[in-house]
């Protein structure tokens, strides 16, 4: 009885919890990486000192030749977008703007 019982519940469908992660994440993109003499460190550097922003507000970096990806938490990607703009990274503008999802 017990058995046939269940059998015929429906299971709760979870709520999936990366998808209220992600809506906080923005990745930026800058055209700059390896070949430029880019690190991670520059870029932690860089968008630390932005006001309202600390380390803590980074996510992973990636470096590629000639791009860099830097994922921004908290929903504070709007702000450094905005900031990166104008801002040099190494002593380079580099163009700046938000990464194409996959």
């Amino acid at each position: 009885m017990e058995f046939e019982a269940k059998l015929e519940a429906r299971p709760k469908i979870k709520k999936d919890k990366s998808e209220q992660l992600n809506k906080q994440i923005m990745k930026l993109y800058f055209n700059g990486g390896k070949k430029k003499k880019l690190r991670a460190v520059d870029f932690v550097g860089t968008i630390a000192k932005i006001d309202g922003v600390n380390a803590e507000d980074i996510g992973i970096i990636t470096i590629q030749d000639n791009v860099s990806y830097v994922e921004i938490l908290n929903e504070k990607g709007p702000l450094v977008l905005k900031v990166m703009k104008n801002t040099k990274v190494k002593g380079k503008l580099l163009k700046v703007s938000e990464a194409f999802k996959n």
